[in-house]
């Protein structure tokens, strides 16, 4: 029984500290999300910061607003496959910009309808000529890999499709040189409506206290239940006749 015993103590101390530790990693994820609002929050309220010449760093933009200047290339359109919008299947359109220097800064453009959540045409709608592009500034990952970028067309526009968007691939289409960030484009009044662009929707915090309470009282229930079965099965031992009680012979 001491065997017995010893080990369901060690596999309920297991289970709830494994219990614990994702309650805890909850509040950490809780703490990121709100870290990253609050940076939301912040890029929200900054200045701008004007964007015409060259791309700088993504140190000197990191946490503010921008207003890119430039031409959109359309000849060269990047489609984000699988995004939906109000329930509806699409893309995100993404076209480098390009400064006047001649190099180019990408710049999401918005939602654009498709039944596949992978074809659309971006070449039917136009943004042409010099654009002021107020966006918010997000890094561009590097080397993700995952799916290959698929060639949709390559006629008077060059079309590619692509789960995600990373540097190394998108610079390897382009013959020029572009930043290591990506431009979320924010709606504006002299956009057109389509690509359709959204204010950033901010990630729930609030949801990661709710399970790190759920993780918490997993563990609470384990180890006082545990503790409840034992001391039951203690107080039921204790009660028990030590010996059956002979029968009187006659």
């Amino acid at each position: 029984m001491r065997v017995r015993a010893l080990l369901t103590a060690v596999v309920v101390v297991a289970v709830a500290g494994a219990c614990v530790s994702l309650g805890f990693w909850q509040l950490r994820r809780l703490h990121e999300k709100q870290e990253l609002n609050a940076g939301f929050r912040r890029a929200l309220a900054s200045e701008p910061v004007l964007l015409t010449i060259a791309p700088p760093p993504f140190s000197k933009l990191e946490g503010h607003r921008v207003v890119a200047v430039g031409r959109f290339d359309e000849t060269r359109q990047v489609l984000l496959s699988g995004r939906s919008h109000d329930g509806s299947p699409g893309v995100e359109v993404v076209t480098p910009l390009l400064l006047s220097n001649g190099e180019a800064v990408a710049v999401d453009r918005g939602w654009l309808p498709a039944a596949d959540a992978m074809t659309a045409h971006p070449e039917d709608v136009h943004e042409p000529g010099a654009r002021n592009v107020p966006a918010l500034v997000e890094r561009m990952p590097r080397g993700v890999g995952g799916r290959a970028w698929t060639l949709l067309g390559r006629d008077s526009v060059e079309r590619w499709s692509s789960r995600r968007l990373d540097y190394d691939s998108l610079q390897a289409r382009l013959p020029y040189a572009i930043a290591t960030y990506v431009l979320h484009a924010l709606p504006d009044s002299t956009a057109p409506a389509r690509p359709a662009r959204s204010w950033p929707q901010a990630p729930n915090e609030w949801m990661h206290l709710s399970y790190a309470i759920q993780w918490f009282l997993f563990a609470t229930i384990l180890v006082v239940g545990s503790l409840v079965l034992a001391a039951r099965g203690n107080r039921a031992r204790a009660g028990a006749p030590d010996a059956i009680p002979e029968m009187p012979k006659r």
